[in-house]
């Protein structure tokens, strides 16, 4: 039948056009809960629920349990809704048969959804490719990626009101950018957040005091504090990420992400582009914030310091991952090293 976006699946779902099967997968784990709640919602008669829903969800699944109960007519209900989670399809090819001799010729009756959460699928293998081209072509595929930036912040706003409290636009993209762009974590943090502040505005002063930093924010905040020269609080952040026992691999990657970040949006510029231009070219979807805190980050650094940054997190890494040396010591002398290149100390 078709590819979907997230509108066309919107659309189906609220005019009751329902495809045979869907598989639905992709990033966004919110969007996935969502839309499969939105779907039962509209299928399943709650008084009819142990008759007409059918729920597959470990990796022991027998499909040909699955078909069976896909073939059953739903009772006092017009649908019959089966869910698979998570079903490991690349275990054999015979599965994968079973799947598309089923999806060939799929009862009316029945709204078979394939969704995968907990497990992310190699999208680009033989197997999944295959499932894909079966669902494609009997029923719907569905990839639920990130929302943009500002689509996220949209609902942030939105969903303030809801809970009786008021959030701008801005500062609902700040509390992503302190937050990161995952929406469960944010939903979380704006029902805080409001409960908080009850009737009144959610100001930034509120969410630098209540909102839970996610690993990437504390690490701009190091990375801020190293292109401004502030030794004091690149430590600071250094050492409460070791007091909250975060893995120096994690945080050595995160740093590096941030230099690549910057070190792009510098070379765009010299190129005469903004930020805007580098997000065209990288995926930055829902994360449009670290280009911009990138493009204030690097105003005062030239392109060879960032070069030079990325060749000494680079051996930083190499070291992490080969020697027996202590690795909260490996990335307080990268900083070290990382203040000297930003004085101008040539590494070269």
């Amino acid at each position: 039948m078709a590819i979907l976006n997230e509108q066309d699946l919107k659309a189906q779902i609220k005019t009751g056009s329902f495809s045979p099967a869907y598989l639905i997968y992709g990033e966004e784990s919110y969007l996935k809960e969502y839309y499969l709640s939105q779907l039962k919602k509209k299928l399943v008669d709650p008084a009819f629920e142990s008759f007409n829903f059918h729920r597959f969800e470990n990796s022991n699944i027998d499909l040909d349990d699955v078909f069976k109960d896909a073939q059953m007519l739903p009772m006092m209900s017009e649908y019959n809704f089966v869910l698979v989670r998570d079903y490991p399809v690349e275990k054999s090819k015979s599965d994968i048969k079973l799947l598309e001799e089923y999806l060939a010729d799929a009862p009316d009756t029945t709204v078979l959804l394939f969704l995968y959460d907990s497990v992310t699928p190699d999208v680009k293998s033989a197997s999944f490719k295959k499932v894909i081209k079966a669902f494609d072509k009997a029923g719907s595929v569905v990839n639920l990626e990130k929302r943009k930036e500002s689509d996220v912040a949209k609902l942030l706003v939105s969903g303030a009101k809801k809970r009786g409290s008021v959030i701008t636009l801005d500062n609902a993209k700040y509390l992503i950018s302190v937050c990161g762009n995952d929406m469960v974590i944010l939903l979380n943090e704006l029902d805080k957040l409001s409960a908080f502040a009850k009737d009144k505005e959610i100001t930034k002063e509120i969410i630098d005091n209540m909102a839970t930093k996610c690993l990437q924010a504390r690490v701009y905040d190091l990375s801020k504090g190293i292109a401004a020269g502030n030794a004091d609080l690149a430590y600071n952040v250094l050492n409460t990420l070791f007091a909250m026992k975060e893995e120096p691999v994690v945080i050595l990657s995160v740093i590096g992400g941030v230099f690549v970040d910057m070190y792009r949006v510098k070379c765009a510029k010299t190129g005469g582009m903004g930020y805007d231009d580098v997000a065209k070219y990288y995926n930055y979807k829902g994360r449009e914030f670290a280009l911009r805190n990138a493009t204030r980050d690097c105003a005062q650094l030239t392109e060879k310091q960032l070069r030079q940054a990325l060749d000494v997190i680079m051996e930083t890494d190499l070291k992490i991952k080969s020697t027996s040396a202590d690795k909260n010591l490996l990335l307080e002398e990268l900083v070290a090293k990382l203040f000297l290149i930003m004085k101008g100390v040539s590494y070269a």
